[in-house]
């Protein structure tokens, strides 16, 4: 026969471990009817319990607890009054204690109460929503209990992203890089109902990826990319390092950066965008072929053995398609710049494309779905500058990186080298 043990009920400490229990003044009436809302009116309702909680408790603290006597007591309950708090976005009604001291007959101030009310709390909780993809005239249909919150109309909520966002755009541009090495940036640009938009992102010797700074445009001139690197470079990023710069191909952005970074610039164009472009100017028969071979280079570990294979593929291209070939030709060279510097393979198909910053731009674009009119300039930037900074905190160290110490010292050597040849040149 099996023997049973029977189990004891485990003690309020076992339950509570070492976190705080703060008891919610509901019944189990009030609770099956708060489970049954959605998700998200649910943490609303909690949001209003837990501030109605610490209320009595500051006024448990600033009183003494109700019904004792107290002889040395210095303010006693007044009540309640309507009052009003921020949670979730959205302004909503709570029942204030109120507070008077007994020797005065005066209102004592709550701090929860005063922290609850904080005009920061609007904007922020609009930036999440709007950057999530909720527009200003939506926004009303989703906050959470919006028949019993009000200033939660497209015009308030609107204002109201402005202003954070605008803080994130002044965040965004304040930011300094003293003392911070970044082995390699990226840059790219993306549309913005026609203009253009140039980000650069940066990766740091640990492998993490920040945003550095953006700048609006027509285009990817030469102008608005050396504006924005010189923007950098007076915020602290180090110019007299060497440093990988990872491009889409455009000739202004190499311009850029050779003038500001001179010899320490090492340039990896973007492989993807190189056989899309080559990809335009192929029969639609033969790309399949072309790609193959193309691909078989860029994996290759030798750099003069990628060499020759772009080479060969080259020639092909001349039978099939000049302007294919005119393509792969210009600066075919800087597409094999990470297999030259001899990088691993993890981080080299980290560093050989502008994947990592076109991702962050992906988000941008997501943010902006739902704008259907672009008002003024700084709209663009401001949108721009949170879908970004919002991109930025889903960043993960890039793949491969442990081998950026490597990288850095192929770097160094690849630098040493052009000067040398140079010293060489000159005494020759």
């Amino acid at each position: 026969m099996k023997r049973r043990y029977s189990k004891s009920p485990p003690s309020d400490k076992q339950n509570r471990g070492d976190c705080p229990v703060i008891p919610l003044p509901f019944s189990r009436e009030q609770a099956q009817v708060v489970m049954r809302r959605e998700l998200h009116g649910l943490a609303t309702e909690l949001g209003l319990l837990l501030a109605a909680q610490f209320l009595e408790e500051e006024v448990n603290q600033v009183c003494g607890t109700r019904y004792q006597r107290q002889p040395d007591r210095c303010a006693t309950r007044h009540g309640h009054q309507r009052g009003v708090v921020t949670l979730a976005g959205q302004k909503l009604p709570l029942a204030k204690p109120r507070v008077r001291s007994t020797t005065s007959q005066g209102e004592v101030e709550l701090a929860t109460y005063a922290a609850l009310q904080r005009d920061d709390a609007m904007p922020e909780a609009a930036l999440r929503r709007l950057v999530r993809g909720v527009s200003c005239r939506d926004y009303e249909d989703v906050v959470e209990r919006a028949a019993e919150g009000f200033g939660v109309g497209k015009s308030s909520v609107s204002r109201a992203f402005v202003r954070a966002s605008a803080a994130e755009v002044e965040h965004l541009a304040q930011r300094r890089f003293d003392n911070m090495r970044f082995l390699a940036v990226f840059i790219d640009g993306v549309d913005y109902a026609d203009v253009t938009m140039i980000v650069a992102l940066g990766v740091t010797e640990q492998g993490e990826k920040r945003i550095l700074g953006l700048r609006q445009g027509a285009t990817e001139n030469a102008a608005v990319c050396t504006s924005l690197l010189a923007e950098l470079r007076d915020r602290g990023l180090q110019t007299d390092q060497p440093t990988l710069f990872v491009l889409d191909g455009a000739k202004a952005l190499s311009k850029a950066v050779k003038d500001v970074w001179g010899r320490q610039a090492m340039i990896q164009r973007c492989q993807q965008h190189k056989k899309r472009n080559v990809e335009a100017h192929v029969p639609e028969e033969r790309w399949p072929e072309v790609k193959r071979r193309l691909e078989e280079a860029y994996r290759q570990t030798s750099y003069p053995q990628a060499k020759v294979q772009l080479q060969a593929t080259l020639k092909l291209l001349e039978r099939i398609s000049p302007d294919a070939a005119a393509s792969l030709r210009e600066g075919w060279e800087e597409t094999l710049t990470v297999v030259r510097l001899g990088v691993a393979e993890p981080l080299r198909r980290t560093l050989a494309t502008t994947n990592p910053i076109e991702s962050a731009l992906s988000i941008v674009q997501t943010v902006t779905a739902r704008v259907k009119r672009w008002r003024d300039g700084d709209m663009r930037q401001r949108w721009c500058a949170a879908g970004l900074l919002r991109a930025e905190t889903k960043f993960r160290r890039v793949r491969g990186h442990r081998h950026l110490p490597d990288l850095k010292k192929a770097l160094e050597r690849a630098v040493a080298g052009k000067e040398l040849d140079q010293t060489v040149g000159v005494a020759s």
